[in-house]
Order: structure tokens, then sequence, then C-alpha cells
């Protein structure tokens, strides 16, 4: 099993992209003069919040589409932005109107002149960024973040450029396939898409929420072993269930990364997936294997903790920070969704309307997966 998946795994990183999947049939009703849109918005103390409006129908330039959006996935990022910006001296920047969120899958209502690459009526995804097609991350890409340097997908039409969509794998509901642009991909880079796991390799996955919840499903596929970490006890049994060999409450086990050595007969873990930032850390690293990668994918517990060079210096080990990823590593993870048969966890749906208690539920972190609104 673990060979076969290797070896699409290979051909994956030499395939080019495609449009995978059976468009939908183009809809024939006339596009509606205005859409809602879920935008940043100013309250009476000048503190930015999300604010649902109604907007005029966006004209569609040259080389955009016109996404008719059937779901969005949260992620945390949105809850750091509305902090960041509150927190912000900067005054030069108003973000007032700004469309929130990164994640959408939809179908195209409308294309540019100059659009060659889907056409009306394609089930697509957005992507994290609306231009970074390939190659290393830039500044000139990363300003480019959906719902964070430019608009976002929350709404019932909104515009994207062409670059910034990719074909939705076959077999996947709207749901299951706006979870994939940030945490999907964000894990798949932190694992297997970074060529980080070897062949029998233990990943350390810590929590169970969206990133962490596609390392898990993502390595397990692969053939890895996968360690879990969670403060709940049913957690860790529902993440056994997906395919986790082992789990570690760290309420109960705080020297988890000690833990961690004993399950690997004191080698540690391959590969750690790192989501809580400062408070993680020491543990973390404690649990890396000599010669092993920490991957970098979020602060939960807080930023600016500085990495103990001295334990990586020691394990001849690295960090890397991961940042999503380019579109061309989008389409062979959709690859390896599809090649596999895997589906993403969605814990709940909501209305958009409903969208402050979609909020609440995710500063609140009591589920697993991902949480989406639907529309």
């Amino acid at each position: 099993m673990y060979t076969c998946v290797r070896a699409i795994v290979a051909c994956l990183a030499v395939s080019g992209g495609g449009w995978l999947g059976t468009p939908a049939r183009a809809a024939n009703t006339p596009l509606p003069p205005t859409t809602r849109q879920v935008v940043l918005a100013k309250d009476g103390a000048g503190h930015y919040a999300w604010s649902l409006v109604q907007a005029p129908l966006p004209r569609v330039g040259d080389h955009q589409v016109l996404l008719h959006v059937h779901a969005v996935a949260l992620q945390h990022g949105e809850l750091e932005l509305l902090e960041s910006l509150n927190k912000s001296t900067d005054t030069e920047r108003d973000r007032s109107g700004q469309i929130v969120c990164s994640d959408a899958a939809g179908e195209v209502a409308a294309i540019g002149r100059q659009v060659t690459s889907t056409h009306v009526g394609a089930r697509v995804t957005s992507l994290y960024f609306a231009d970074y097609l390939e190659g290393p991350l830039t500044p000139a890409k990363q300003a480019q973040g959906h719902g964070y340097g430019i608009n976002g997908v929350l709404g019932d039409y909104v515009l994207l450029e062409d670059t910034g969509i990719a074909p939705m794998p076959g077999g996947m509901s709207y749901e299951e396939a706006a979870t994939l642009p940030t945490a999907a991909l964000t894990a798949w880079m932190a694992t297997v898409g970074s060529n980080l796991v070897p062949r029998g390799g233990t990943v350390l996955v810590e929590g169970t929420g969206g990133i962490s919840w596609f390392a898990l499903q993502i390595s397990s596929a692969y053939g890895a072993r996968v360690i879990v970490t969670s403060s709940s006890d049913e957690k860790l049994e529902r993440a056994r269930s997906y395919g986790a060999h082992d789990g570690i409450n760290y309420k109960s086990v705080p020297a988890w990364g000690e833990r961690v050595l004993e399950l690997t007969d004191g080698r540690g873990a391959d590969v750690v997936v790192d989501i809580g930032g400062k408070s993680t850390m020491p543990q973390s690293l404690k649990s890396l294997a000599y010669g092993g990668t920490l991957s970098l994918v979020g602060g939960l517990g807080g930023y600016g903790a500085d990495i103990p060079a001295i334990e990586l210096i020691r394990k001849a080990a690295r960090a890397q920070g991961i940042y999503a990823g380019s579109r061309a590593d989008y389409l062979r993870m959709t690859k390896f969704f599809e090649a596999l048969h895997l589906h993403p966890l969605v814990d709940h749906t909501y209305p958009l309307e409903d969208y402050p208690t979609a909020l609440k539920d995710l500063a609140a972190g009591n589920f697993m997966g991902k949480l989406v609104i639907r529309l």
C-alpha cells in the first residue's frame, strides 16, 4: 500500500495541472443586480468587525471570473486579522468594505473576454493567493491573499482573477471543496507535499482543527505513522478512527514530547506539525527526531517565542514556515485527494446570516475538521 501511494505522489510531482471533475451545466437564469457580501466595517468605537451588506454585482474585468459562491470555509486567520487590525496603529489604510475570507467553492457565473482557462458553469475553488502559480513565494504574491491583502470570497457572487481559482476535485461537495485552499494545502506542504515524510516515518500532529485534521488524513493515507495531541480524549478517539496510530492528551500528559519519544522507541517524529507557536515549541522540539523537520503552520498559543536554536543544531533538524502554497502545489494535492478518494471533515455548516455564530464557534475551538458557511 505504501509503495502504491508513493508512486501516486511521484506521478503528481511531475504532472501538470488540468481541470478535474465534470463541470456543472451553466445556469440559464440571468444574474442578479446585487449580491450579499460580508465585509470589514468599523463600529462606533472605530473597531473592525464583520458586517453583512447588499452590494451591486461587480463588473467582470478581462482577466477575471465572477464566482457564484456555494460554500466558504472559515480559518483561524480571520480571527487573527480582526485582532491585528484592532491593535494596529496604522491609520493610512482603511479596510472598511473589504470582503472577508479566503476559501470558497462555487460555480463560474461569468468570465472576462481574455479568460481561456475556464468556462461558465465550471465548478471551482478559490485559491488563497490570487496570483501565485508556482515557484517560491515572493512579497508581491504574498500581498495578494484573498480576504487579507485583497477582497475575499464571503458573498453570493465575488470577483476573482483567473489565476486565483482551481478546479474542484471530482466527487466532492461544495462544502468539502471549500475547505481545501488554505488548511488542506498548508497541511500538504507541511508533510507529504514537500517530501518531508520518509518511508515508514512518523508524523506528530498537534490538535484536531482544520490544518491538523488534514495533516492526519494526508499523512495517514501516505502510509506514515501519525501521533495526535489534543486536550480531549473524545477527539483523540475519533482521530484514531480516522487513521491516527496514537493519541496524547496534553492536559493529562504535559510533557508530551517525552511521550512521543517513548512511543517511537526514543527516535521521535520525523515531522512535527506545530500549530501552537510559543506555547508548544519546547515540547515540539523535544519530540522531534534527529534530522527531522518542524513545520510551523500557526500560533494559536501566540507568536514571538525564540526557537531554541541549540535543539535544532543538536538534532541536525530544521524548522520551516508554511504559508499555504502555489496553484501548482494545490493541483498536485487535489489529485492526491482524488486518487485516494479522501474527503475533508466538515464539522458544522451555517447559513450566511448566521456568520456571527460561526465566528464564535471558530473562536471557541470546540470542533474537529472545518466549519463552513453555506450560501
